[in-house]
């Protein structure tokens, strides 16, 4: 469950704004980027229906690049598989489709991504489509489609080289970053090893090489003994491998890394042995294949960094200088509690990285330390894996024996649960996450919409890196603070899965099985859905800037910025940057008990005699402060209010956390 990457620079339909300029008549290209604003996304579109039916089930779905075309898997009509949308008219065709009951050829298509202007699909299928270079009935193959005409044409991806001959075997692409945004390239895993096929030369290179551990040397064409990505479910061809959309670049969750990568050699004796076990240590890997056969197989993220700058030859764990962002990951499972490495075995979470157009930077979900976090790696040469990574979530982790429990009680899964599934954008600036979660501590971002009033299913939420916000973009028709509400249980991951973005960053698809988004879903399973935003992303757009009479004067839009951290003493530190003199009031609410209504905690007010930033102390009162010093401390939200001098009043919120930090043992 991956999100398609379309290529940078597409060019795109944008609505002119009035301008009246002085100028003469001409066309040009520019870069349109809205500015950043605190409203929510929304509103929420059911699109997974034609103009006569709703889908009995709609899941998967890729946006194309441009926003046109929408690639999802599911059941309408009576047919089952891989189907097409343009979103404009709500036309759906079959991509590849069988009769649904029963299962006809091409039912059991799965895993769509799609191009960037929406004319190629790719997907898995046990179908013979084309049964002259595909003898093997029962294997499973990647296909691409082109939709050009109709009925549409099948093209086999999953070939030998040089040929339009099967692999042989069972072979997989993911669902939503197989595809180049032209269309014309596949990244897929067969047999355990990651391929790239370029459909036009028909050349299929084998990805993921072998490293000689002598030399340092990639070894062309020499496959990763025991296989280089992760087993699921036995299956060492289940979590597929990321495609940039420029081709440049893929990405997978690697097993067998002594065999890959370079490793310090503390780490490599506890990953061998790991190896031997029935579940061998896996970490996420990247290959900018562009480069030639000699690039490297890179660690996106690791224990140890054994080609950071210090680092000697014969480096270990004990050297600081040899040390990555998780020198303990390694170790995770010696209290036999956890399997060691980056995902271990926590549930169906999506463990294929995500890359941005140009695959230079590497979103992806893992649990190295704790539940399964969104982290942000930046493959520029240059960068240590410390140095390169940002982490964008942190769990809330809570139990009754703590102190200060009281505030969160039972159930625990929407504070620590697992974040399921990710998409990036082109630029990688806005990713869209799933989880159950109603607490993000890490601040920036800031929780900038309001949690769910109750606990729900799992939610999608859209994290802006250009305004560092993080907006809830799935809620139930009764408004934003309603949760997504239906059959199952947000704890295992039902709820909001798949997440997509076009080129843009705009425009945001997801799949739910939650009930109450949109009135008059009524088929009790999952659906597609669709929300604008264009608070960010950048569009390139052809513009006509005619002649016209001289230009108005433009009233500066008028904004409330805030952050928010915790002080060594347990108090908040609010910051509101102000655009003019008023005045500033805030006050700090939050549930002291599951189902409690929230307690005002703490207020403040201040007075600015200019724009600028006013930072303002929150107190807790006396009888909460013991809350402040257990070890997650206090979550709440401060609501803010400016009053513009002779003008009107700007509102905002943000999350903030009352939490002390704890004196050292030993310390005087």
């Amino acid at each position: 469950m991956t999100g398609l990457r379309s290529l940078v620079g597409a060019t795109f339909t944008a609505a002119a704004r009035t301008a009246a300029l002085a100028v003469a008549a001409l066309t040009v290209l520019v870069a349109v980027r809205s500015a950043p604003a605190a409203a929510e996304p929304g509103p929420i579109r059911l699109v997974s229906k034609s103009a006569t039916e709703q889908a009995a089930l709609a899941v998967t779905p890729a946006l194309s690049g441009d926003g046109r075309y929408l690639a999802f898997r599911g059941t309408i009509g009576g047919l089952a598989g891989i189907f097409r949308e343009e979103l404009a008219s709500g036309a759906i065709v079959p991509v590849v489709a069988g009769t649904a009951v029963p299962a006809g050829p091409g039912a059991d298509a799965t895993a769509p991504s799609i191009s960037a202007d929406g004319r190629y699909v790719s997907f898995t299928t046990r179908a013979q489509l084309d049964p002259a270079d595909d003898p093997e009935a029962s294997s499973g193959d990647v296909y691409v489609a082109d939709l050009a005409g109709t009925p549409p044409t099948y093209q086999l991806a999953s070939a030998a080289d040089g040929a339009a001959a099967s692999l042989g075997g069972d072979s997989v692409a993911s669902p939503r970053v197989a595809l180049s945004a032209d269309g014309r390239e596949v990244a897929f895993v067969n047999g355990g090893q990651v391929y790239r096929r370029q459909l036009d030369a028909a050349r299929t290179t084998l990805v993921s090489v072998a490293r000689d551990p002598l030399s340092g040397e990639m070894e062309s064409g020499v496959p990763v003994p025991g296989g280089a990505v992760v087993e699921l479910n036995g299956m060492p061809q289940a979590t597929g491998a990321a495609l940039s959309a420029d081709g440049s670049t893929v990405a997978w969750l690697g097993a067998h890394l002594p065999a890959q990568v370079p490793l310090l050699s503390d780490e490599r004796a506890k990953i061998e042995a790991e190896d031997a076990s029935p579940i061998p240590y896996d970490e996420p890997l990247w290959r900018r294949v562009a480069d030639g056969p000699a690039a490297p197989t890179r660690r996106v993220v690791g224990g140890g960094d054994p080609l950071a700058p210090g680092c000697p030859a014969d480096g270990t764990l004990a050297d600081p200088a040899c040390r990555g962002p998780f020198p303990e990951i390694t170790g995770k499972g010696e209290s036999g509690n956890l399997a060691m490495g980056w995902i271990g075995t926590q549930g169906p979470i999506d463990p294929v990285p995500q890359l941005s157009a140009d695959g230079r930077l590497v979103a992806l979900l893992g649990n190295p330390t704790e539940a399964t976090n969104v982290f942000l790696v930046d493959m520029a040469p240059s960068l240590t894996r410390d140095q390169a990574l940002r982490q964008l979530t942190r769990q809330v982790a809570v139990r009754p024996s703590d102190e200060g429990a009281v505030v969160n009680r039972e159930p625990f899964v929407p504070l620590n649960g697992h974040i399921w599934d990710l998409a990036v954008s082109a630029d990688g600036q806005r990713l869209l996450f799933a989880t159950a979660r109603q607490r993000f501590p890490l601040a920036p971002p800031n929780l900038v919409t309001s949690p769910p009033a109750q606990l729900g299913l799992v939610e999608v939420y859209l994290l802006d890196l250009e305004t560092e916000s993080l907006h809830r973009v799935s809620h139930g028709e009764g408004g934003s603070s309603e949760a997504s509400l239906g059959p199952g249980a947000g704890a295992n991951g039902d709820g909001a899965s798949a997440p997509s973005l076009d080129a843009s960053g705009d425009l945001l698809a997801f799949a739910s099985t939650a009930a109450n988004l949109v009135a008059g879903d009524g088929n009790d399973a999952s659906d597609i859905f669709l929300v604008e935003d264009h608070q960010g992303g950048s569009r390139e757009a052809p513009v006509s800037i005619s002649a016209g009479p001289p230009a108005p004067r433009v009233k500066a839009r008028r904004r409330l910025a805030l952050s928010a951290s915790s002080l060594p003493n347990g108090d908040v530190k609010l910051v509101a940057v102000v655009p003019a003199a008023g005045r500033l009031q805030a006050r700090v609410a939050a549930p002291l008990a599951v189902g409690a209504r929230p307690r005002r905690l703490a207020a403040g007010r201040l007075r600015a005699a200019a724009r600028g930033p006013l930072t303002m102390t929150l107190q807790l009162p006396p009888r909460l402060r013991r809350l402040a010093r257990s070890r997650e401390g206090l979550y709440a939200t401060a609501h803010a209010a400016f009053r513009v001098r002779g003008g009107g009043r700007l509102r905002g919120q943000v999350q903030v956390r009352f939490h002390a930090q704890r004196a050292k043992k030993g310390a005087k």
